[in-house]
Parts: structure tokens; sequence; C-alpha cells
């Protein structure tokens, strides 16, 4: 009798720590995703539009995409910090070529 009784503790606690698992696993997985893959599929055209809009709007376009980048990260927005560095590169690379 005992032994029933410990056997269905057990697979309860390993029905519940399971399960507690994959909600964290699924977490984790959500977080990656969205904050370093997601980004990363923008088109590159919308990046350049991004940039080339900055570089006609702002007389130093490298310290306003900065500045972004940076709210981006002091906000803890992983997606918002990939994008603005996406831009970044685009306008540093834009600036370059002129």
């Amino acid at each position: 009798m005992w032994d029933v009784f410990v056997q269905g503790v057990s697979w309860l606690l390993l029905i519940f720590f399971g399960g507690q698992a994959i909600i964290f696993i699924g977490l984790v997985l959500w977080t990656v995703w969205t904050d370093s893959i997601e980004p990363r599929l923008i088109p590159s055209d919308d990046i350049a539009r991004v940039a080339d809009d900055i570089i006609a709007s702002y007389p130093d376009p490298e310290l306003e995409a900065f500045a972004r980048h940076e709210r981006a990260w002091y906000d803890s927005d992983g997606a918002e910090q990939t994008y603005w560095y996406r831009v970044r590169r685009a306008i540093q690379s834009k600036l370059a070529s002129q």
C-alpha cells in the first residue's frame, strides 16, 4: 500500500516539474526568437529606407542612430537593439561610400 502511494506521489511530482521545465524551455525559446532571430528577418530594404530617412533628416545621422540604439539598450529591448544596430551599420556604409 505504501509503495503505491510513494509511486503515485513520484508520478505527480514528475508531471508537475516536467510541466515547469517545458514552460521554462518555451519561455527561453520565445525570448531568443523575439530578441535575436525575428529582428534579423526584417528585410534589408526596410533597413535601408530607414537609414536613408535618417541621413536625409538629421545633420549627424550616425549620432541619431546611435541615440536610438542606446535608448533600446537602456530599455532592455533586444529586438530594437538588433534593429537599430542594423540601421547604424547601413548608415555607416552609406556615409562611407559617399
